[in-house]
């Protein structure tokens, strides 16, 4: 656990993962959306050190990415922690292994992993999916225009939906920005860029 990272007894705990590579602004509002409308206690990030259905290893490194998301979150109006479970552990991050490891140290816990509807068709390849779900619910909010087709989630998967106007931003097309020269990404914290820019990531 890092040592940001508050779990308590009898808790409805949000885990929002992924490479926040860089966070950006959609991210925290989804974030709040599904703490605000599902009656949450927290939300816990949960950086990925490599995620499973990615090709490539994120840019920054595991440290980077966290300090990253403490400056997003510094003003974030929901309580909330930043976990290094994945980040610690070698290899490919795989959400079973993580469930499994938040719930053996907090077993009365129930988990809620937040999720884009994109990812609905694409459960089905998750590690152990049958055991995740019989362990974390998910909630599920529309993006990149996509509403929530339950049909399209394995029949056994339990599935909370959150009402939430996406943000048309991406981690991808944020690195693509920097790259190229731009002075001011869209959807970035503008303390997070005075970071990128000082660490020189990205370009």
């Amino acid at each position: 656990m890092g040592k940001s990272e508050k779990i308590l007894k009898n808790r409805r705990i949000g885990v929002l993962g992924g490479s926040f590579d860089p966070v950006h602004a959609a991210h925290v509002a989804l974030a709040e959306a599904a703490y605000r409308q599902l009656g949450l206690d927290e939300i816990i990030f949960m950086p990925a050190r490599q995620a499973a259905l990615k090709p490539s290893a994120a840019s920054a490194s595991p440290q980077q990415r966290a300090e990253m998301l403490e400056i997003a979150l510094e003003s974030a109006g929901f309580p909330h922690s930043i976990s290094d479970i994945e980040t610690r552990r070698e290899g490919i991050s795989y959400s079973i292994d993580t469930v499994r490891e938040l719930l053996a140290l907090r077993p009365d816990s129930e988990i809620f992993w937040i999720v884009g509807s994109d990812h609905l068709p694409k459960l089905s390849k998750w590690k152990d999916i049958a055991e995740f779900c019989k362990l974390a619910k998910f909630a599920c909010a529309r993006r990149g225009g996509v509403s929530a087709n339950l049909s399209d989630a394995p029949a056994f998967a339990r599935i909370e939906p959150v009402d939430f106007d996406p943000v048309e931003i991406s981690s991808t097309g944020l690195r693509g920005a920097l790259k190229s020269g731009a002075a001011g990404a869209r959807g970035l914290d503008p303390k997070v860029l005075q970071y990128i820019l000082k660490n020189k990531l990205y370009t």
